[in-house]
């Protein structure tokens, strides 16, 4: 790993630009963090858009507790180093769960296979298609895993794939992306102002 160019500075959360949804009881646990603490992690935010890359439970825990002014690192989302990951679903499926994905069969240009081909028009379709099916899974008993190296493969998603959801001010489920970096990111708390 090498050193990056990383800047901390403190801006409005109202100029960041989200393109994943969160998850309330994670928020709850985070809010709750910050407050015992006053501090946080600063957010990863790409400098020339203000997407936040990592950081969205405290971006909106942060918005949430009236902050005005909340630490971030600037990056360039743009510079190699960085990378988009994917978290694989990690499934232990029953007769009545393959027979609910047999019926999920459908066309379209991006697709994840699990037991039968499921696809959509877009990436953004397709997640949240996968996120309601998994929904379904968990009612019906299986329990889903995300991991980072084995399972069932989501599509993948690329910088220009999220920064056109952000663009649009749309979001994907929560823990869709997974940012990976090439260089050390301090991940030392910093007390809030």
């Amino acid at each position: 790993m090498t050193a990056a160019s990383i800047t901390l500075d403190y801006v409005d959360p109202r100029d960041l630009k989200p393109h994943e949804d969160i998850l309330k009881n994670r928020l709850a646990e985070t809010i709750i963090s910050i407050r015992e603490t006053k501090s946080v992690v600063p957010i990863i935010v790409d400098h020339r858009t203000l997407l936040i890359i990592d950081g969205h439970h405290r971006w909106e825990a942060l918005s949430a507790l009236g902050y005005k002014r909340i630490p971030i690192y600037y990056v360039d989302y743009l510079d190699p180093r960085i990378s988009v990951g994917i978290w694989y679903r990690k499934l232990t499926l029953n007769s009545v769960s393959k027979l609910y994905l047999k019926s999920m069969e459908s066309e379209g240009d991006v697709c994840i296979q699990i037991e039968s081909k499921i696809c959509s028009r877009s990436h953004f379709e397709a997640y949240w298609k996968l996120e309601l099916i998994e929904q379904s899974l968990r009612r019906f008993g299986v329990q889903v895993e995300r991991n980072p190296s084995e399972g069932y493969k989501p599509p993948n998603l690329s910088k220009e794939i999220i920064l056109k959801i952000a663009s649009k001010e749309t979001r994907l489920p929560p823990k869709s992306s997974r940012h990976l970096y090439d260089f050390i990111i301090p991940k030392d708390r910093v007390k809030l102002q």
